[in-house]
């Protein structure tokens, strides 16, 4: 089983969306905790320009054109250009001087001429750095029929939800803890497992979505209605050791009646000497971490407040819910 290491995990800010509560029969979901891995297609995004080294000196084939940091290259030509590998490929295969970019920049289509270079070696260029992908970790939070929810929150670039084409559901394996110090986020490191267990359908501002096809062997618990959440004991379950999901200690100090999405509508506090010792409090990763009071879900871990650790947020379970069966 391939495993690929690394430390990118997502904890992100939420903004505000509007959407209508249905009062309605009760609600029982699959509870999560498991620490999974997500990795997320999003386009082929420029994300910087650079100097070619050709046989004449130093090239730059982009500097008359029409690009900026942030556009999407959706095609080269006629040819859809689906990851970075495809563009390597068709500028191989039109073996042209220039050719025609199709950008997507602010959801708008322009097309700018780009010339292609050949390298010290004889490859094909246009001098620009691209990425296709997005690996990360988190928790999953809970599972509705085949469907899943996850994070508790969003995942941004430059203050915007990201591009996805579609992305990858996996497992992902805790093998280190950061511990959290003040003014210092602690995060889980991980192993990001290749199996994969569902397919990831929308991120949105409360969390990452999509459909599940691996069984989860729990018991169903109840959906808490946001006016049934109280200040008071609570556990949230997550991992912090290898796969095992662990029921830690937390209180529920704060709570915010809303009629509108927000990722921060419970303000909790880490309670558990175990985590506290292990982790320093809530650490990156642990986003997405489901909340039961009572026997019930009523939230899914979403923020950490930098000056204590010990002190955190989270998106009503109610929330997470709506986007779920809406998407």
């Amino acid at each position: 089983m391939k495993k690929i290491l690394f430390f990118i995990i997502f904890l992100c800010f939420s903004l505000t969306i509007s959407i209508n509560i249905k009062a309605n029969n009760d609600i029982y979901v699959i509870p999560g905790g498991e620490s999974i891995g997500l990795k997320i297609e999003t386009g082929v995004e420029i994300v910087g320009k650079y100097s070619v080294s050709t046989n004449n000196g130093k090239k730059n084939p982009w500097q008359k054109s029409n690009i900026e940091i942030g556009d999407y290259i959706e095609k080269v030509n006629d040819y859809n250009v689906e990851n970075n590998e495809s563009l390597l490929k068709i500028l191989k295969q039109i073996d042209e001087s220039s050719c025609i970019l199709t950008i997507k920049r602010n959801n708008k289509l322009i097309k700018t001429n780009i010339d292609i270079v050949k390298t010290n070696s004889n490859e094909p260029s246009i001098g620009l750095y691209v990425k296709d992908k997005m690996l990360g970790i988190g928790t999953l939070s809970f599972v509705y029929d085949n469907k899943f929810a996850s994070l508790g929150h969003g995942i941004y670039e430059n203050n915007e939800l990201i591009n996805i084409n579609n992305g990858d559901l996996t497992y992902s394996n805790v093998v280190s803890i950061k511990k959290a110090t003040l003014n210092q986020s602690g995060e889980k490191r991980a192993t990001l497992v290749q199996n994969k267990i569902g397919e990831i359908k929308t991120i949105k501002d409360s969390g990452v979505y999509g459909v599940i096809s691996q069984k989860i062997n729990k018991n169903k618990v109840k959906i808490a209605d946001i006016e049934d959440v109280k200040c008071d004991d609570a556990v949230i379950y997550t991992v912090i050791n290898g796969n095992k999901v662990e029921t830690f200690d937390i209180e529920i100090i704060e709570t915010k009646y809303q009629n509108s999405i927000n990722s921060k509508g419970i303000k909790i506090k880490v309670t558990d000497s175990l985590l506290l010792n292990e982790t320093g409090g809530i650490i990156q990763g642990m986003s997405g971490s489901p909340i039961i009071q009572n026997g019930e879900l009523v939230g899914v871990v979403s923020h950490v407040t930098l000056d204590n650790p010990m002190i955190g947020y989270a998106v009503y379970a109610k929330w997470m819910y709506e986007d779920l069966i809406n998407y």
